[in-house]
């Protein structure tokens, strides 16, 4: 659902992006040169925020696109025959660059791996400049040669080396997205295509060229702040709204609701005897049965083996039934082992302990909001002492 409402944002977006090249008449003159200047500004707005945030992959998209529009903006004027091979020049250079994004893992900006990403970009550009404007007849020719001469195909002026690269660039992007989904991977397609779409432009249509620009360098930010929102808010593991979450959550509570702690038994022990990717797993498929329990209770990852669950406009007897109904769901779970036992006492019972499923039980604490306790943070702390009268009453039960 995730990568699907995803899609839809930046499907939507790029409409909008081409979209208002139709309204751009109506901007009073007086405002154009600020619009010229907007991809320098993004860009820089780029440039700070992947290094506050270590994204190095925001910083070579931005620096690519940049480095597209400083073609329009700075670049002489060009013969007919330079200016289609600096197209398709440019077209080859995204594609093939935004593909190998895809690639590339997180490994620092400043660090030697990421200097020599910031050099091969600027060794493209160097290499790609000279080449046209030295006229070199060998470039020209493998830019503009026909790999299928008996498929005729030319859209707008790219070639079929540019339409190949293009090609590449969707199915690596796409498939990198299907099976590994990010934001990153999704905004820097929507990118492309704006980038792409610039180059059927006249150059003289220079705030067409900056509108479309800016808006390929807000995607990758907009996809920056939503995976720095994601890591402050969201816990990993288990993909449950973290303390952070909580903390706000509380601050937003209204006169009525209940909030219910609970922490899986024995869960050292458990580590112990199976391994802490065992015990990984089991808060994983734990944080997938709390996202369906009823009551209207939002769950929350409180830290460690511990859960919170926020029962909004609710009381105690109104939920429960539904905490003791998630009780007995985790009770009656049989989860499998798929990772390898950390202490094994031998090979052979290892590897029946291996193949085995293995339960757990969760004992839960809940409080609502009374004049005892008349604030979240008092409702919680009251919960917690619930669950440790779950805890001495023998586990798996849950207590107010």
């Amino acid at each position: 659902m995730q990568k699907f409402l995803t899609l839809i944002f930046h499907i939507a977006f790029i409409a909008l992006a081409i979209f208002s090249l139709s309204i751009l008449h109506n901007i009073p003159s007086r405002y154009l040169p600020i619009l010229e200047l907007l991809p320098f500004v993004l860009g820089a707005l780029s440039f700070i925020l992947g290094f506050r945030f270590n994204r190095s992959l925001v910083i070579y998209s931005a620096l690519m696109f940049i480095l597209v529009y400083c073609f329009y903006y700075f670049a002489p004027p060009l013969s007919a025959e330079q200016r289609l091979t600096s197209l398709n020049s440019i077209s080859l250079f995204i594609s093939l660059n935004i593909a190998l994004l895809c690639f590339y893992s997180e490994r620092g900006i400043l660090t030697p791996v990421g200097i020599s990403r910031f050099t091969f970009i600027f060794l493209q550009v160097g290499v790609i400049g000279w080449l046209i404007y030295t006229n070199q007849s060998e470039w020209k020719q493998l830019i503009n040669q026909t790999i299928f001469p008996a498929l005729e195909v030319k859209l707008v002026f790219f070639n079929q080396v540019s339409l190949l690269a293009i090609l590449f660039s969707v199915i690596v992007i796409s498939s990198s997205y299907l099976t590994k989904a990010n934001p990153f991977r999704s905004s820097i397609f929507g990118s492309m295509i704006l980038i792409l779409y610039v180059l059927i432009l006249p150059p003289k249509a220079i705030i067409s060229i900056s509108v479309l620009i800016s808006s390929a360098l807000l995607l990758p930010l907009f996809s920056l702040i939503s995976e720095s929102y994601r890591m402050a808010f969201m816990d990993e593991l288990t993909d449950l709204p973290g303390r952070r979450a909580l903390n706000e959550t509380m601050n937003k509570l209204g006169n009525q609701y209940v909030i219910a702690m609970l922490d899986v038994d024995h869960f050292k022990k458990f580590n112990d005897t199976y391994g802490h990717d065992a015990g990984d797993d089991v808060l994983q498929l734990l944080g997938a049965k709390l996202k369906g329990v009823t009551g209207g209770g939002k769950p929350f990852r409180y830290g460690g083996e511990e859960f919170a669950v926020v029962f909004f406009g609710a009381s105690l007897e109104d939920i429960e039934d539904d905490l003791e109904n998630l009780r007995e769901s985790v009770a009656s779970k049989k989860f499998a082992l798929r990772k390898q036992e950390r202490r094994k006492k031998n090979a052979k019972s290892s590897k029946a302990a291996n193949q085995r499923f293995v339960t757990v039980t969760i004992s839960i604490g809940y409080a609502e909001k009374n004049s005892k306790t008349s604030t979240p943070t008092a409702v919680l702390k009251a919960a917690d002492k619930a669950l440790y009268r779950a805890k001495k009453n023998g586990r798996n039960c849950i207590s107010t």
